[in-house]
């Protein structure tokens, strides 16, 4: 009987303990919001990102893999023409979740990321006028962020970086 308990202890111990953070090994969170400020000014974007917690690093962190997807439009008028400039983001991102406090509300992370932009040249043409471009170049991201989790399946998330198309990036977050 002692041995029964003492195994039951151990394995309550081991999932409360497991449960002190918000992400985990194994934890799938997708993050949907919009972003501010970019080289283009204060034209907002809309991003998509999800990621999965891979690799323990003990008791200070866990890393996580996963993607992300953004897409920014933007208009404007100049000498009676109207211009317009579209840019789309897809790349992979990786993040290292810091547990080093005990908390199952909150989750701060810092990460880098990698993937393709794809975007419209505007330029003038003297003989045809207004004319776009697709550009396809790389992209690199570096970024720090936070959750606030109201339940294991919602929550808030903002991140601050640079690489995207926006430099502020806030929204919610579902658990799966």
């Amino acid at each position: 009987m002692r041995k029964i308990t003492l195994i039951a202890l151990t394995i309550l111990l081991g999932l409360s303990l497991n449960a002190q953070h918000v992400f985990n090994k194994g934890t799938l969170l997708f993050n949907a919001g919009i972003g501010m400020f970019s080289d283009g000014g204060w034209i907002p974007s809309i991003n998509v990102s999800g990621e999965i917690g891979v690799i323990p690093t003990g008791d200070v962190g866990l890393v996580s893999f996963g993607g992300i997807m953004a897409y920014k439009y933007s208009t404007w008028s100049w000498t009676g023409s109207n211009y317009n400039y579209h840019q789309f983001v897809v790349g992979a991102r990786a993040a290292w979740h810091v547990h080093a406090f005990t908390s199952d509300k909150w989750d701060a992370y810092g990460g880098v990321g990698f993937g393709v932009k794809i975007w419209s040249d505007p330029y003038w043409d003297a003989a045809d006028g207004y004319k776009q471009n697709a550009r396809v170049s790389p992209y690199g991201e570096a970024f720090v962020g936070g959750r606030m989790m109201f339940s294991e399946a919602f929550g808030l998330f903002a991140e601050v970086g640079y690489g995207t198309l926006s430099v502020i990036k806030f929204g919610v977050t579902f658990g799966f």
